[in-house]
């Protein structure tokens, strides 16, 4: 709703859009929704989906590139009726792509249905057991091994992994880098990582 029109327009001509073409965005993320939508009437109920995806990258490090308000008011409502097509059709996990500190949007998200978040970078936003303890089952989470910590070492690799074994336990949660995995990580400590993940984790 908002990432394709900040493409469009750049960020700074989003930035300005909001306060001095407001109807013109509004219309312009209608007609994101409505393109979703007619989509969506054509392949829901005919082609069985496990999960839906989205992308909607406006978060750095310091939250959205938007204004909440302008969230709340106009983009969440058209979420909202993406949302309800695809819970009619049973599908109960719908992740979108968002970096950075997602944090503020993430009422309007469950809100609208979205109820999985990734790659989940921590640095920008938190440890994901913050999130997982706040919000409970109701929030799924992939990503949100810390980047940093694979450049750190082995005991370092260790200590996140052992970190968020708990939420892996629980479920709901998915491990893997949080983003692309930067290139101050040695070969072999990245190895170790996926073999320890595998040891930990169960995964066969």
């Amino acid at each position: 709703m908002i990432g394709s029109i900040r493409n469009m327009l750049t960020f700074e001509g989003l930035a300005y859009a909001i306060y001095d073409y407001p109807d013109m965005l509004e219309d312009m993320v209608e007609t994101c929704c409505l393109l979703v939508e007619d989509f969506l009437d054509q392949v829901l109920g005919e082609i069985e989906f496990d999960y839906a995806s989205a992308w909607e990258d406006i978060c750095f490090k310091s939250g959205p590139i938007v204004s909440l308000p302008f969230f709340q008011d106009v983009v969440t409502p058209r979420l909202k009726r993406i949302g309800d097509k695809l819970h009619d059709t049973g599908i109960d996990v719908w992740y979108t792509d968002c970096d950075g500190d997602v944090r503020p949007l993430l009422p309007s998200f469950l809100e609208a249905g979205i109820n999985c978040l990734f790659p989940y970078e921590v640095n920008s936003c938190a440890h994901p057991a913050e999130l997982l303890a706040e919000y409970g089952k109701e929030l799924l989470i992939m990503g949100g091994i810390d980047k940093i910590e694979l450049g750190k070492g082995r005991d370092a690799i260790k200590t996140y992994l052992e970190s968020v074994a708990p939420l892996v336990e629980r479920g709901g949660y998915i491990p893997f880098c949080d983003h692309r995995c930067p290139p101050n990580v040695a070969v072999e400590d990245y190895l170790y990582y996926l073999d320890l993940k595998e040891e930990m984790f169960g995964m066969k």
